[in-house]
């Protein structure tokens, strides 16, 4: 729950928001999934492995996914 919480901090809206904008729009926020990177990048709404640009690793994981919505 906290890298979702981040990713909805970054983008300036409550995490409920961020994910009703996700739900009904072609790309999501997505998020990093290591500890000690928060790297954020749009994504599709399912992305679970996406690249990471910091790590380079298929780690971005949408905020759909991380919430279990998808």
């Amino acid at each position: 729950m906290n890298k979702l919480k981040t990713l909805a901090e970054s983008c300036g809206i409550s995490v409920m928001q961020l994910l009703e904008e996700a739900t009904f729009d072609s790309v999501a926020q997505g998020i990093c999934s290591n500890p000690d990177c928060d790297y954020i990048t749009e994504v599709e709404p399912d992305q679970t492995q996406g690249w990471c640009e910091i790590c380079n690793t298929k780690t971005v994981v949408s905020c759909l996914s991380l919430a279990g919505m998808i």
